[in-house]
């Protein structure tokens, strides 16, 4: 049963659905149980909604126009997306206009593609309007404290 504090709804017992506009993500802690420490740390960073504009709109428009013989490493610590080319040891960067820029100075602190892919995978986030999962990860978060 929620309880009021500090104009904001905190719940007791922990969240095991979530809903979500017309939805339900069922079994939410069973999922969360499912993430390796990376996994969490993007779930807890990010949020389910910026996870899913990464995987589904934002590889989807950066992945086609990449450096020949690069792939996408993952978001560095900066916030930007990251690519490398094993080949000629050529990092690269997706700047502000929409390109990819080579970089003599990658980041070695890098949240990886693919678990922002397996965090996608495991909330089955396709099925998912963008808008219906603002602060479901803060929500769950929160929940955990109480």
């Amino acid at each position: 049963m929620p309880v009021q504090g500090n104009g904001r709804f905190k719940l007791i017992l922990k969240m095991t659905n979530v809903k979500i506009g017309q939805y339900m993500i069922s079994d939410i802690q069973a999922k969360y149980d499912q993430l390796s420490s990376a996994q969490k740390d993007i779930f807890a960073g990010y949020g389910l909604r910026q996870v899913k504009h990464f995987v589904e709109i934002s590889l989807a428009n950066i992945e086609p126009v990449l450096p020949e013989n690069a792939f996408v490493q993952g978001v560095n610590a900066a916030g930007k997306v990251q690519a490398f080319n094993a080949e000629t040891g050529q990092y690269y960067l997706w700047i502000s206009d929409l390109q990819w820029q080579a970089t003599a100075q990658p980041s070695n602190s890098i949240d990886l593609k693919e678990d922002f892919l397996e965090v996608w995978k495991v909330f089955n986030l396709g099925q998912y309007e963008l808008i219906d999962l603002s602060h479901i990860h803060r929500d769950f978060l929160e929940s955990q404290l109480a």
